[in-house]
Order: structure tokens, then sequence, then C-alpha cells
């Protein structure tokens, strides 16, 4: 493959040759940038790894929102000043509630050896631990876990109400402008070389209402295609529409979408305009000819030829660009000025296309720039999957980048991530799994880690997405001398990844419509003078207030964030920043004031305030299962037909930590930590089976370097 860099500047070139064609669809679409800045040259069938080297692709919309970053901690600042963690439990005040815990086999030796231990508990939702200590007077410890927490659920409740409210009457709008102007579309080809694939056209939009729930008839083909989608196999099939392999599979609704009816008429409506894609020629699995790219041109016509149609578009592709990510397949505004820069009238007449015109429109698409995962599949989609940094990580790490024909690399891990955003443990683990074993696995990563790191922070705010993974880098990126000793251990570091990984499987549960796959109540009486704490973590909690003012900023300016989300996000970065300064103070070995320390006793009422917020309570004060369990899973990886990597939460453990308390002498506190769990399935799980099989006993074991968090 050609250098990054020559590749941009020929990329610039190819750019300027089809800027006329452009500037005639500018009025059609403002989204800025409609898909990443290319970092290759490669055509959409070519296998070969990219270079280990290189800039990461650009992943966003430019000028949705601004960000500022917030930089890692100092490696060369001060020492901690606060004592050192006692290494018996002597003088250690620990409370009648807590006795019988630190009495059973090995916690007593965990706290004194490494400062902190996990409790296995299984908590349904994260305020009942702190509600726990509240009626039990005993001192709280508020984890990174709980603050990750809340955000997912302050995100995940903006998000689907943006998509019933906003998105989804906006969506059918579209899908019924588009399947009129099919009909009328294939009335005008009657007669010509293109009424075939004009009515197949049509068909695919009446897909699409289906999907939705809107009424209308179906034709054969339709018909054979919803067929399919209901039956939602992970088994290889061919679209009777558009002759290419769609794994059906991906219309099982998962995340959030299994809440309520509009919620799944959305999914399905979303993925059948985006997994139902045009193939391009000499893609894999594409059939030969032109004819999918052609029919991917009709359809795209459609969206561009029309303004209502283009606006209505943008309404719903342009807010899930800021939140998530942009397309990375090509999206039909690329598509027609690819095929307006070698034939100018073709909006007025598609007909004017022959094969040879297609096939030389398709050369000038993919020369824009690169689809970046899984490029051997390239594709033009109307409502496409989004390029999202992880998934790039992931599909340079697995085959045809990571190992060979006999030895190929097929699904990565979650692992993966956390190493490339920082974690040594992450690396260490997969290292003596084997992943070096691969071929270019090593290099691979090594490049990868060095450009996330080098990553600016206007890059990382780019989207809701990529700030909630760089809000993520702090407990992944260890701990200096600036932090107290318990934090520096290995057996931390293992709390910290997963804390991590289980945020980061919230990430993608939330967002699991959008994001591109790689393939292959108030307490009791506390006595005011006992002190709590705040992990001392202030990098983490001011980055989580900086994602939740980015989500605020970007969607109130453009007139999509509802007065409730707006003071919800506005609560949880207020809460977050609360916790970064006391978590900067403590850091600082100053005394938290007695009012801070009120508020930290209140935690269980602060974090179930802010689950209310969150949740669908209905007027009739009954509560979806989705507010009442917050275990969830997602599936990010595709290894093949029916091989899907999983990863998901398995409800909150109480975590147990030596702390100081006033007076020079030391306490046991608790906190609430996440539960991280990683399979292979043969099917894509819901939440709903996911915790069927956690309270049924066959959910995965904890992974092995989870053990040193927990009593031997």
């Amino acid at each position: 493959m050609r250098d990054v860099l020559a590749s941009r500047i020929a990329a610039a070139r190819r750019v300027l040759a089809v800027g006329a064609a452009v500037a005639l669809l500018a009025g059609a679409c403002s989204t800025g940038e409609p898909g990443p800045e290319p970092t290759s040259s490669s055509s959409p069938g070519d296998a070969s790894p990219p270079p280990a080297t290189g800039d990461l692709p650009r992943t966003a919309l430019a000028g949705f929102a601004a960000f500022d970053g917030v930089a890692l901690a100092d490696p060369d600042a001060p020492a901690y000043p606060g004592p050192a963690t006692p290494t018996s439990l002597d003088g250690v005040l620990v409370v009648d509630p807590l006795a019988d815990d630190v009495a059973l086999p090995g916690v007593g030796r965990a706290l004194e050896s490494r400062g902190f231990v996990v409790l296995p508990a299984g908590y349904p939702l994260v305020h009942f631990v702190y509600d726990e200590n509240a009626y039990g007077s005993v001192p709280n410890y508020v984890t990174t876990d709980a603050a990750y927490h809340v955000w997912h659920l302050a995100f995940d409740k903006v998000l689907r109400q943006l998509e019933q409210e906003t998105l989804l009457p906006a969506l059918e709008e579209l899908v019924t402008g588009l399947l009129d102007a099919a009909g009328a579309q294939a009335e005008m080809m009657a007669g010509t070389p293109l009424a075939d694939d004009a009515a197949a056209v049509e068909q695919y939009f009446q897909v699409a209402a289906a999907e939705l729930g809107l009424p209308g008839a179906l034709g054969p083909l339709a018909e054979a295609e919803v067929a399919l989608i209901g039956a939602a196999s992970g088994d290889p099939a061919t679209s009777p529409l558009l002759g290419s392999p769609v794994d059906y599979s991906l219309f099982t609704p998962r995340g959030h979408y299994t809440r309520n009816e509009d919620l799944e008429r959305y999914f399905l409506g979303m993925t059948a305009l985006g997994q139902l894609a045009f193939c391009l020629p000499e893609t894999l699995g594409c059939p030969d000819g032109v004819r999918p790219a052609r029919l991917g041109l009709l359809a795209s016509r459609l969206v561009v030829a029309d303004p209502a149609l283009a606006a209505l578009w943008r309404q719903v592709y342009e807010p899930t660009a800021f939140l998530v990510g942009l397309a990375d397949d090509y999206t039909p505004f690329e598509w027609a000025a690819a095929a307006t820069s070698v034939s100018p009238t073709w909006l007025e007449d598609p007909s004017v296309l022959a094969d040879g015109d297609v096939a030389r429109a398709v050369d000038a698409l993919v020369a824009t720039r690169a689809v970046e995962i899984n490029p051997a599949l390239a594709t033009v989609r109307i409502m496409g999957t989004r390029f999202v940094l992880d998934a790039f990580v992931l599909d340079q790490l697995i085959f045809p980048n990571v190992g060979t024909g006999q030895d190929p690399r097929t699904l990565p891990s979650g692992l993966d991530v956390a190493a490339v955003l920082g974690s040594g443990l992450a690396r260490d683990v997969l290292d003596d799994s084997g992943a070096l074993d691969y071929a270019n696995y090593e290099s691979q990563r090594a490049w990868l880690t060095a450009a996330v790191a080098a990553r600016p922070a206007a890059d990382w705010g780019a989207t809701v997405y990529d700030a909630w993974l760089y809000a993520l880098q702090p407990v992944l990126a260890g701990h200096g001398a600036a932090f107290p000793d318990y934090l520096r251990g290995a057996a931390w570091a293992a709390k910290d990844l997963q804390t991590g990984l289980a945020s980061y499987a919230e990430l993608k549960h939330d967002t699991i419509l959008y994001a591109k796959q790689a393939l292959a109540e108030g307490g009791g009486d506390v006595p005011q003078e006992r002190r709590h704490w705040v992990e001392p973590e202030p990098v983490a909690f001011e980055r989580l207030a900086a994602v939740a003012d980015l989500t605020r900023r970007g969607l109130a300016d453009r007139d999509v964030l509802s007065g409730s989300n707006a003071a919800l996000l506005d609560e949880v970065s207020r809460y977050c920043a609360f916790l970064a300064r006391v978590a900067r103070a403590e850091l600082a070995g100053e005394d938290v004031s007695e009012a801070d320390n009120q508020k930290l006793l209140d935690t269980g009422i602060q974090l179930e305030r802010l689950v209310f917020l969150a949740s669908d309570f209905p007027a009739d004060g009954s509560s979806p299962e989705g507010d009442q369990d917050a275990a969830l899973v997602a599936d990010i990886a595709t290894g093949g037909p029916g091989e899907y990597l999983e990863i998901g939460t398995a409800r909150f453990d109480r975590l147990l930590v030596v702390v100081p308390a006033d007076g020079g002498t030391f306490q046991v506190a608790v906190g609430a930590v996440n539960a991280y769990r990683e399979l292979v399935s043969d099917e894509r799980l819901t939440d709903e089976s996911w915790r069927a099989l956690l309270d049924s006993g066959d959910a995965p074991a904890r992974p092995a370097w989870q053990d040193v968090l927990f009593a031997e």
C-alpha cells in the first residue's frame, strides 16, 4: 500500500476532479464530510494488511460541538502526600455491619496485603450497594464504576428518547417519501433497460416500510426479503433483492430496542436501510457485473434529487453521526457525486448510465476515500453503519490484517481495545494467551497504541462515542506516585480493567444499531463524623463531565434535546465534576469539607435519583425490565456464521477498601464495582436472554485475570 501522506495527496487531487459534481449536490447535503478521511488507496477488494504506521481515520462531522480535553495525570506529579495503607487491620475501623464480611476466609488477608477486596454480590442496580451502606452506617467509597454507569444510563435515555420522539417520525416520513418516489421512478423507467432495476429499488423501500410497520403491499422479492429478515438466521443467505450475501442475524433487535414496539420498529427500519447494502464490483460476495451498484444509484438518486427527502435524511443522519460517527461505507450523496462526475445529467435521466459509466463511477467513488472497516466488503448504504474507532482497532487485529490463511485470528477480544487504550494488564493477558503467535499482531497493536496515544483532544471530542472512549483512558493508563499505594498495585489494575471494560460493554450496548462491527430509596442515620471517600481518579470524572457537556451542547444546538434530557445531562455533569473535585482534594492530602462529606454520605440517594431520571418509568409506576436490572450484553464482532463475540456486564459487586479516616486512622469503606464478562455465542444475545443466562447459572465464568480481585 501507498504511504499515508502520498495517499492523502492523491485523494485530494481526485476530490478536486469531482468538485463540480460535489458542488451540485451541496445543497442537498450539509454534512461537511460524508465519510472518514482516507488513510489508504486500497480498492474495496484489497485484503492486504495496512502499513503498521500512520494516522487514525477521522471519525466524525466537523463543527457539531466544541470539546475541551482533560489531560491524563502527569507522571511527574508530586508524590501522594497521604499516609501509606496499613498492612494490618489492627486499629482499622471496621463497622459492625462489615464484621462478618471481613471475617470471611481470605478477606482480611486481602485487605492487609493489597488494601482492597471484591465480594461477589450481584446487585441489579448500582445504588443498592450505597443504600445498604446508608442503612448500616458503612462509609461510602464512590467508585468510577458508579460514575461510568450513571453516564451510560443518561446517554441511553437521551438516545432512545431522541429516537422515539424525533428520529422515528423523520424516518417514517423519509421512507414513505422514498417509497413514493421509487414508484414514480419505476413508472419513468418502464419500457427501458432499467425497468427491472427500478422495480427492484421500489421493492427495496417496500421492505424498509414493512420493517417500520408502515402499511403497503409487497412485491415478490420484498416478500422473500421480509421473510428472511423475520427468520434473522445466522446462516449465510443471499438477498433476493440484491443478489449479495446478507447477515440476517443483524436484524435481531437487541440493546435497548427490545424495550417497546416503537424502538423495535425503528431498529428494524434503520437496519433495513443499513444492512441491505449495495455491493460494489469486485468486492467479496458481490455478483459479477455492475447491477448492485446501479441499484444503489437508483436508490441514492431518490434521496439526493429531492431536497425535502435529502433534508429528512440529514435529520436522521446528522444527530446520530454526532453521537456515534460517520458512515463507514459510502453514503447516497457520495455515490451520487461520483456518478455525476462521470455523467452530469444522470440525475435527470439515469438510463444514460451505461455499464461502463457505472464502472467508471465506482472507480471515482472508491478513489475519494477508503472504507476502513472490512474494506473487502465495501458497499453503498442508504443509512450506513458508522465508523467507530474501537471497531477499526478490532478489525486491524484480526485476519487478514493479523494471522495467515493457515492460522487466521478470526475473533478479537475486548482486551484488544483496552490494550490499545493503554492497559498494560490487558496487553499482558493477551500476550500470555497466545495473541503474539499470530503474524503481524504485535506490530499492528503497537502502531494502533501509538496512534491512539497521540490522538488530539479535538478528535476525541468529534463524537460522543469517541469522547466516551476518551473517558475510559484514565482507568486503563496505570498510576504513578501521585496516587495512593493501593492504586499502584497489580491487583488494582485488574479492578480498573474490569471497570473500563464494563463501561465499554455499556457503550457497545447503547450504540449497537449504529456502530459497525469488525467481521471475522433514602437511608438510615449515619454519624456525621464518618469519613466518606471518592475513588481518587479525578481525570476519569472530569472526562465524564466533559462528555456529558459535549452531548448537551451538540444536541441542543441542533434543537433535538428535550428539556428533561438537558437537565439530566447537566445533573450528570455536575455530579461528575463534584466527584472530580473531591478526588483532586484527596490526592492533594486535603481535608474534605463537612458539606462535601454529607453529599458523599448521600451517594445512594444521588445515584438513585440519576437512575430514576434515566429510566422509562411510565405514569402507572410500572418499570421496564431494563430499568430494574443493569446487566446487559452486546455483540461486537463476527467470526463467522453463528460465531459472535459478546461482551456484557453481570450486575454489581461490593468493593471493600482500606482508606484513611479522620485523626490519622484508617477504616474500611464500601463501593460498587461492575462485573465484566466475555464469551463467544452461537446467537446474538439480547439483554433478556443474557439475564436469563445469569439467573440460570449458565453464564460464563469470570475471566481468570479477575481472580486477583477476590479473596483467595
